[in-house]
């Protein structure tokens, strides 16, 4: 064999190679595959799990059968509370509260346990423009390939020979539309408007929901991350942009980060410090101003802290400082989030049912979790018939296997230690 054969066969193996992340819990190393596997399944099931309850009243949701625990005021969660929180845990029919399709939830009627909601369309919408950008060799992708994509994906046969799936279709993505269009060029303003009107320019959760797959491109990588979430992020306003961008640096972090189930807060120190370190625009260095990462990181952390072990206390806290927000706007579910993991000393599956029980935007909240956990403790970390169920209702809603999303993310994964797969601003 010649050198050139030699390096040649020596790299193709390197880049099939798996990649193993040493974690305490698992002695024989984890696959970053099955972290992949981890976050897509993780954000999945937290949709699924927060779906059925999203903004519905909270005497309807107490009516439920094993409704969400309502916490007393001077009631402390301990150990012993950690546990029964994460046994609270359960995928719920969609029947009781919403048995009817909506745009932006679920899209069938009488749903069943494991339907995910426009959270998780989100990340279909990017998927489907990772495989035409794999399947047309058309890489580097840019934002107009994603524009693109908002405005192809429902045209998809499992969408488009739906007549329903249409109508719920247009209503759900009538502002991605309007600002895809814009991005690629478009300027009638029937059908085109700039990206910077939607949601009264608010800072959403938009790339909250899209972007967390993206994070399997850039594993280890959180500064490419970060760029190439930037870079894509067209829904994204405000300090919003960055916020969502730096969460998926951390997700990136997330991946590669070893794990002791038995005490994971040394992996999230290392995860937190990449979420508030990763500023390659350097937003901590504006004059005058506090980067709303550090603001909302440090607001989740104290609240947690003051709190003193008290669930009840600090959502009452969220309930005030949050009462004239839209609850999906960026801040929130990642105040939720870290407020969450920090009560409960990041037991993932207690912090993942104390997500559900402040209420609200309970999909959004839970699916940024659910990937987070997923990311660090691999596919493992969720019940088998939890997998199942969204893995099934994927499927027979959308047409879409979710083992092959998986599989096309480690491919590019994979790819990208050759060639560049995003744009990266």
């Amino acid at each position: 064999m010649n050198r050139r054969s030699f390096l040649q066969l020596s790299t193709a193996a390197a880049l099939a190679a798996p990649v193993l992340i040493q974690g305490a819990d698992d002695p024989a190393g984890t696959r970053l595959e099955d972290r992949i596997r981890g976050l897509m399944f993780g954000t999945a099931i937290g949709d699924a799990l927060g779906g059925p309850i999203e903004f519905q009243a909270r005497d309807a949701v107490q009516r439920l059968p094993n409704p969400p625990k309502v916490w007393r005021d001077d009631e402390v969660l301990d150990d012993a509370g950690r546990r029964a929180a994460a046994g609270r845990l359960m995928l719920r029919s969609y029947d009781d509260l919403r048995p009817t399709p909506e745009s932006y939830a679920q899209w069938n009627h009488h749903s069943a346990p494991g339907t995910i909601t426009d959270d998780t369309r989100h990340k279909l919408v990017l998927l489907h423009a990772l495989r035409v950008a794999e399947q047309k060799r058309r890489f580097p992708m840019g934002v107009g390939d994603l524009a693109r994509a908002y405005l192809e994906w429902s045209k998809r046969p499992s969408v488009a020979n739906r007549p329903e799936y249409a109508t719920l279709a247009a209503d759900w993505l009538e502002e991605w539309q309007f600002a895809a269009r814009w991005i690629l060029g478009e300027r009638d303003l029937a059908r085109a408007r700039p990206p910077e009107r939607m949601w009264q320019s608010l800072p959403t959760c938009s790339g909250q929901m899209t972007l967390p797959p993206l994070a399997a491109l850039f594993a280890g990588q959180p500064d490419r991350a970060y760029r190439a979430a930037w870079h894509l992020a067209f829904f994204d306003n405000g300090y919003g942009r960055d916020m969502n961008a730096a969460l998926i640096a951390a997700l990136a972090q997330a991946l590669v980060t070893p794990v002791d189930l038995s005490n994971p807060r040394p992996a999230w120190v290392k995860v937190l410090a990449v979420l508030r370190d990763t500023d390659p625009f350097g937003f901590a260095r504006i004059r005058w101003t506090q980067r709303a990462v550090h603001r909302w990181l440090d607001f989740a952390h104290r609240t947690a802290k003051e709190a003193a072990g008290r669930p009840a206390r600090m959502f009452a806290v969220f309930e005030r400082e949050f009462a004239q927000n839209a609850k999906w706007e960026a801040q929130i579910p990642f105040a939720v989030m870290f407020g969450c993991l920090e009560m409960c000393d990041y037991d993932p599956m207690a912090a993942l049912q104390l997500s559900q029980e402040w209420g609200h935007d309970t999909d959004s909240y839970a699916q940024l979790l659910g990937a987070f956990i997923g990311a660090l403790h691999g596919p493992v970390l969720f019940r088998a018939a939890w997998r199942t169920a969204v893995a099934e209702r994927l499927q027979a809603d959308y047409h879409v296997d979710i083992e092959d999303e998986c599989k096309l993310l480690a491919r590019l994964q994979r790819l990208g230690k050759r060639r560049s797969l995003v744009k990266e601003s």
